[in-house]
Formats: C-alpha cells, sequence, structure tokens
C-alpha cells in the first residue's frame, strides 16, 4: 500500500524535527520534506505534491488564507492547520479554502495522526478543545537506557527526567504525583522547570522534545 506523503512547515526545528520522527514511526505515514518559511512551503508543495501538508499558522510573515489560494486547485495536497489556539483561524473561510483539518499544537500526538487519517479518508478534521495527553505516546524506557540517554546539556534532574517521561506517557499531573507518590504541587514545579529548562511551550512539544533527545522509545508502534 502506498505511503501518506507528508510536508512539514513550521518555523522551529525542534518541534519539526521532533513531529517527523513521529510520523516516521508510522508504517503508512512518509515524510517527504520539512520548511521553515512560507517560500519553502510552497517550493516543496509544488516539487513533491504531498498528499498531506501540516502548516503551522505561526510560519514569520504567514497569512494562512493567502498561502491556501497560492495552493493551486491542481494540486491534490490536504492542508492540516496546525495553531496554539483554535481563535487564531478563520475556520469557515479557511476550510472553504483549501484546509481540511484543524489541530491544536496543544493537543496529543493521537490527534495528529486521527486527523491525517480521517481528512486522507475525505472528512474534515477540528480540533476545538485542548485535551489532556491520555493516549500513551511511547512506553517508558528502562531506568538503565534512560541513564544512557539522558539529555545533560539540559540539566534535567533525574526526578526532572522521570516526570518529562511520564508526559510522553500521556499521564496528568494527577495521575504522576500518584505515580511517584509526591504532591501535585511538587509535580507542578518540576513541570514549570522542565518547560524553562527545555524551551517547550507546551506538553505536546515537551513529548517531542522527549522522543527527539531520546527520553522515550518512537520505536514502539502507537
Amino acid at each position: 500500500m502506498a505511503k501518506v506523503r507528508v510536508v512539514i512547515a513550521d518555523n522551529h526545528i525542534l518541534f519539526r524535527s521532533g513531529l517527523r520522527k513521529l510520523l516516521e514511526g508510522k508504517p503508512h505515514l512518509r515524510v517527504v520534506g520539512e520548511a521553515a518559511s512560507v517560500a519553502e512551503t510552497l517550493a516543496l508543495v509544488q516539487k513533491f505534491k504531498p498528499d498531506i501538508l501540516l502548516l503551522d499558522v505561526q510560519l514569520p510573515n504567514f497569512s494562512e488564507l493567502d498561502l491556501l489560494r497560492e495552493l493551486h486547485s491542481s494540486f491534490a495536497t490536504r492542508v492540516i492547520l496546525l495553531t496554539k489556539t483554535p481563535e487564531t483561524c478563520e475556520i469557515p473561510q479557511l476550510f472553504r479554502s483549501r484546509a481540511r483539518g484543524i489541530v491544536l499544537k496543544s493537543g496529543t500526538t493521537q490527534s495528529i495522526f486521527k486527523s491525517i487519517d480521517a481528512v486522507m479518508s475525505g472528512q474534515y478534521w477540528i480540533s476545538c478543545r485542548i485535551p489532556e495527553l491520555t493516549d500513551a505516546l511511547t512506553r517508558l524506557p528502562e531506568r538503565e537506557t534512560a541513564k544512557k540517554s539522558r539529555p545533560r546539556k539540559f540539566d534535567l534532574t533525574p526526578r526532572e527526567l522521570d516526570i518529562l517521561k511520564a508526559i510522553a506517557a500521556g499521564y496528568s499531573n494527577r495521575k504522576i504525583a500518584k505515580e511517584l507518590s509526591i504532591s501535585e504541587q511538587t509535580v507542578k514545579h518540576h513541570v514549570t522547570n522542565i518547560f524553562n529548562k527545555t524551551g517547550a511551550s507546551n506538553r505536546l512539544e515537551l513529548t517531542l522534545f522527549a522522543i527527539e533527545q531520546k527520553v522515550v522509545d518512537v520505536n514502539r508502534p502507537l
């Protein structure tokens, strides 16, 4: 069966590379290119004519409506917009253009997979809320494996690494507190420190960071 060809357009290299590894962990998906600007996005779409374009609405000098109009009707590319907040998207106008899906970047990676599958089957996908990361994304590696692959340059403590792995596994703060036998307030304190040290802005980006830094195992099927 032919793979679904995907182009990722996002100006954050950490997010792009992490998302690429996640997508390529799915046997039916293949990332054919990455773009960090509007010009690069158009060039890649024209060159590869991908099945799916994952398009961040926060690209510099970006107007989603203008860019969608640039994607001529002769292209079969289906566009899924990635956004931090649904308020930034004029949903009716976007769907009248070429957009077929809108996914919150603060949502689960499962929502990205589901959006691709839905759009490829001819459906529309809209994520209008911020769900918790409840689906397990990857298995937690054994403690020895974590030690060998620890991202030391970010100065994460062993406890912060444990919490980062739990976040990547989809655990809520309450569940992390229960699993680690600490208070929920302590978990929140550690999560704030992890955000500050990694530069991530939401739990999805933390998950991608964990995968990029090999804190969790991306090779296990989701």
